[in-house]
């Protein structure tokens, strides 16, 4: 069985894959349930340097080119006070917002997922067996991403595909030994978890858009 190498940061040295994900998992209401858009970017970046923490790298302009590309095509819908008129384009606030808030909460639950699966989470049961080969596999193909080329994306995925199955043999994840989680590892999980539900409900001053 092949070995994973884990990486050596301190969310790998001092909390457990499946008590990481079950944080993430305590995280994801209070994060859906933000309406205040300050907040919500704040929380995306968080959830970035977190990923970056736990050995993943992130490609800022792709991410970019989504929040955008998102944003525009909800402006084309205005709604709310107008911001820009140009020809027959008009940006209006609410636009904008929703837009923007749809974007950027996209881009937080990849970077939720991104720190927070690791290859060695193994979840109990048949069910958790199977969460478990799904989550490596992602991991093993985003980790395999650059080789995808743009000319050849379907050659490219291919070979990313046949790197992960050998033909005729059963393919079984190679998990390394989690980690234990410790008294650090606690504290940062509540302090992570309970800032993220007490900004849902304390209602700061400052709002965007």
């Amino acid at each position: 069985m092949a070995k994973i190498r884990k990486a050596d940061s301190f969310l790998s040295r001092n909390i457990g894959a499946v008590h990481l994900f079950a944080g993430a998992t305590l995280i994801l209401p209070a994060y859906l349930f933000q309406q205040n858009l300050l907040v919500r970017i704040a929380q995306v970046l968080l959830f970035a340097w977190l990923a970056t923490v736990n050995g993943k790298r992130i490609k800022w302009n792709y991410f970019f080119i989504m929040v955008t590309s998102i944003t525009f095509f909800h402006t084309l819908n205005p709604f709310g006070e107008v911001l820009l008129s140009i020809g027959p384009y008009t940006m209006t606030r609410g636009a904008l917002r929703g837009g923007l808030f749809r974007g950027v909460t996209i881009v937080g639950l990849v970077f939720l997922s991104l720190f927070s699966i690791r290859p060695d989470l193994k979840l109990p049961g048949k069910l958790g067996g199977l969460l478990g080969q799904v989550f490596y596999y992602f991991e093993r193909v985003f980790e395999g991403k650059k080789k995808i080329r743009v000319k050849a994306i379907i050659e490219s995925l291919d070979e990313i595909l046949w790197d992960l199955f050998i033909p005729g043999e059963t393919v079984e994840p190679a998990y390394i030994e989690g980690s234990q989680t410790t008294v650090r590892g606690w504290l940062f999980l509540f302090a992570l978890v309970g800032t993220n539900w007490f900004f849902l409900f304390y209602r700061i001053p400052v709002v965007l858009l």
